[in-house]
């Protein structure tokens, strides 16, 4: 009895470690990106646009704090000390440009963080994280970008 009772206990104990590892390792649901430039974006001029993964939770706390200026200053030396836990795209866009449909790698979803940095000319902290959602339209306004989820009909 005593004997099926710890087996019992063992096997439930297994199944909800396998259900912790299972739910821990799928933090990024974003599979797919739309950047839609404003025609007046950036007071109608380039603007740099920085599309961040992180595969780390101390390194998210780091980069979900610094504003786009700072991410800007220090991306390069932040990408020498963690090339295996940051990922990034980067692009200069114009006013009116589109770029649809970017598709985040099949090993993103192990991601813990997805973010999306614009260097606009005008203070603030111009930036957005898109995790939560499967698809996203981020759009760069004059002096600002916002994430939209994508809606399935």
């Amino acid at each position: 009895m005593r004997l099926q009772i710890l087996h019992r206990l063992w096997r439930l104990g297994i199944g909800f470690l396998i259900l912790l590892m299972s739910c821990s390792e799928i933090v990024v649901s974003t599979k797919v990106i739309t950047f839609e430039v404003g025609p007046t974006a950036n007071q109608n001029s380039p603007l740099a646009l920085d599309l961040v993964v992180i595969y780390d939770d101390k390194l998210t706390e780091v980069v979900l704090k610094l504003p786009a200026k700072d991410w800007f200053e220090k991306r390069e030396q932040l990408k020498l000390d963690n090339p295996a836990t940051l990922h990034t795209w980067q692009w200069e866009l114009v006013p009116g440009q589109t770029i649809p449909f970017f598709t985040l790698p099949a090993d993103s979803k192990r991601a813990k963080a997805v973010v999306v940095f614009a260097n606009y000319q005008t203070p603030g902290p111009h930036r957005v994280r898109l995790d939560p959602f499967e698809g996203v339209i981020v759009r760069l306004l004059e002096n600002e970008l916002v994430m939209l989820p994508l809606v399935r009909k």
